[in-house]
């Protein structure tokens, strides 16, 4: 019965320092139901989105904060369950959980190593400070700073910040394999149909077939202007309902499938 909102701010009284907050509202008369603040000193802004799960029987809000961390949250309160710290800079992907697994990445300084970027996933089941305690695995220096991953069958997916999609074994971390689709990643991977539709950002439209040590391109499409045949940038990730796939570019909005 909530709508969950969060965003950089900085008002007055208790939120005169900035930070990145949640509030949650009563969807059905817009009342202001809590406001929650789980992180520290803001470092970018961010674009992660949350995400609701149910975690051993406890509804959590879990998602990237512009601290550089991920935090949990309890839904019906807004109270901080724990607090995992990921990157030197603000997270800008969304993360993904499946059972008491959350995966979460980013492609900035790490506060622990040299190399930029991290794949990590975390045991959902702490409390409090959990950044020494509950990591799963790591897959340091893939840097997927904006592309959100993809779960399927065991098998994580995700598309660095230079288009290469990555598939991982979702329990242990190990690299299966690697396909480049161009040289700028932004879009999310979607699965649909035993297929990955991933989008890259000099126009390209990508239809995958992820097998067991490798990845097959069934089909690529260029977007291009009509005036001049020049490609259009692409940012946004496709989406699928009723047979159609839907995606965007910096100018238009397509429909593929059949009519």
């Amino acid at each position: 019965n909530l709508v969950v909102i969060s965003y950089l701010n900085v008002s007055w009284g208790a939120q005169a320092i900035p930070r990145h907050r949640y509030y949650a509202f009563d969807k059905h008369n817009g009342d202001l139901v809590w406001v929650s603040t789980p992180g520290g000193r803001p470092l970018d802004t961010t674009y992660s989105t949350p995400v609701v799960a149910d975690i051993n029987g406890q509804k959590l809000i879990i998602g990237g904060n512009a601290d550089g961390s991920i935090y949990a949250m309890k839904q019906t309160t807004g109270e901080m369950v724990w607090g995992f710290k990921l990157s030197k800079r603000g997270i800008n992907t969304s993360v993904i959980v499946e059972g008491t697994k959350v995966y979460a990445t980013h492609s900035e300084e790490n506060l622990d190593t040299t190399k930029m970027g991290r794949v990590v996933c975390i045991d959902a089941t702490g409390n409090g400070d959990v950044t020494n305690t509950h990591e799963l695995w790591r897959n340091d220096g893939v840097g997927v700073g904006y592309a959100s991953p993809t779960l399927k069958d065991g098998r994580l997916y995700v598309v660095d910040n230079s288009a290469n999609l990555h598939c991982f074994n979702a329990d242990t971390g190990e690299l299966y394999w690697q396909h480049s689709i161009g040289t700028v990643g932004r879009g999310s991977p979607v699965w649909a149909d035993g297929k990955i539709f991933v989008t890259e950002v000099n126009g390209k439209f990508h239809i995958l077939k992820p097998g067991e040590d490798t990845c097959e391109s069934l089909n690529v499409q260029e977007i291009t202007r009509d005036e001049d045949d020049h490609y259009v940038e692409i940012f946004g990730s496709p989406a699928i309902a009723d047979g159609r796939i839907i995606f965007t570019t910096e100018e238009r909005i397509y429909c593929i499938g059949r009519k």
